[in-house]
């Protein structure tokens, strides 16, 4: 079985270019092909989210072979009537050169995404994104100065290095279902999840996404990448406060989905959403993380960006809030 390639049988296809289709439609569709079951496709749709793993290269390290996707740090390419207040500017991201897969992103397909941190990029706290879209003109931004405590500062302005984004389809997955080993920076192999590595307490409850997902591995023919170390897209790493942030509830929720998409699948992004918003913190989910000692050469945390589900598939950047853990 072969390791999915970030623009196979999927582009082929075409199936994401069905107008009216949602993305989940799309994705049953597209599995529906190769035979894959409605119950593993509505199973893997409730508890996995499309990611696109990044690794930080210098520039001198890049290769040819490598799928460069942005970068982080130097200084952002803003449009003039754009302002740049506070924080420091951290990546800058082609979202055409971001590959397609099957389970699709919900991001705009062209055009740039910039993030800046907020302000001591402080939890919950507004963390500017800006989407630039395709033909504006822009022009490098020298950084903000401004008064703090009497004193004129300005942001840290981060070394420019290269984004370069694992080939192949990613998933990341709900909750700590199940760990990855990581060896191979930066490319770790994708490979089947193993229920023993699932703690013991959740095994039986897991045991049907895990089975889901062979069987689409098995059908499709392409074992999709799945890991909880996302760096685009994906899902909130490190929920406040607990693990089983989507818990036997939620999983719950997904049984009584997959019934009712056996003879209503169109009905599966209500479900979807309801559950989620239901969830302790409504349906935030990630939108792009970065380790901060990898930023800023310090620390032991997470620096993120995170969304509500619905902003992101109305593509509302202007509201998304910065998530820290430390």
């Amino acid at each position: 079985m072969r390791e999915a390639e970030p623009l196979d049988e999927w582009i082929v296809s075409g199936a994401q270019q069905n107008d009216g289709m949602s993305y989940t439609d799309a994705f049953r569709a597209f599995a529906r092909r190769y035979g894959v079951s409605d119950d593993a496709i509505t199973r893997i749709m409730w508890n996995l989210q499309p990611s696109a793993h990044l690794t930080i290269r210098d520039l001198s390290e890049v290769g040819p072979g490598d799928h460069v996707v942005g970068h982080i740090g130097g200084l952002p390419q803003m449009p003039a009537d754009v302002p740049w207040e506070e924080g420091a500017f951290v990546a800058d991201l082609d979202l055409a050169a971001i590959p397609e897969q099957p389970l699709d992103l919900g991001l705009p397909r062209e055009g740039h995404l910039l993030f800046f941190t907020g302000l001591e990029y402080q939890q919950g706290g507004h963390a500017p994104v800006l989407y630039i879209p395709p033909g504006t003109g822009t022009a490098e931004r020298p950084a903000p100065v401004y008064e703090v405590f009497g004193e004129m500062e300005g942001p840290e302005v981060l070394e420019r290095q290269a984004l370069v984004c694992r080939p192949g389809t990613a998933w990341d997955v709900l909750d700590w279902m199940w760990d990855i080993d990581n060896t191979g920076h930066p490319y770790p192999a994708a490979k089947m999840p193993d229920i023993e590595d699932v703690h013991e307490e959740a095994r039986e409850q897991l045991r049907p996404l895990l089975e889901a997902v062979t069987e689409y591995a098995e059908r499709v023919g392409a074992i999709p990448f799945v890991n909880r170390n996302c760096g685009l897209r994906g899902v909130k790493l490190n929920p406040d406060y607990h693990s089983n942030y989507y818990g036997e509830e939620f999983q719950k929720k997904c049984e009584e989905a997959v019934v009712i998409c056996r003879s209503e699948p169109g009905r599966f992004d209500d479900l979807y959403d309801k559950a989620l918003k239901e969830g302790p913190e409504g349906a935030w989910l990630n939108l792009l993380e970065f380790g901060e000692c990898d930023l800023f050469d310090d620390g032991d945390g997470e620096v993120g960006w995170a969304i509500l589900r619905d902003d992101l598939l109305a593509h509302r950047f202007d509201r998304v809030r910065q998530t820290y853990f430390c």
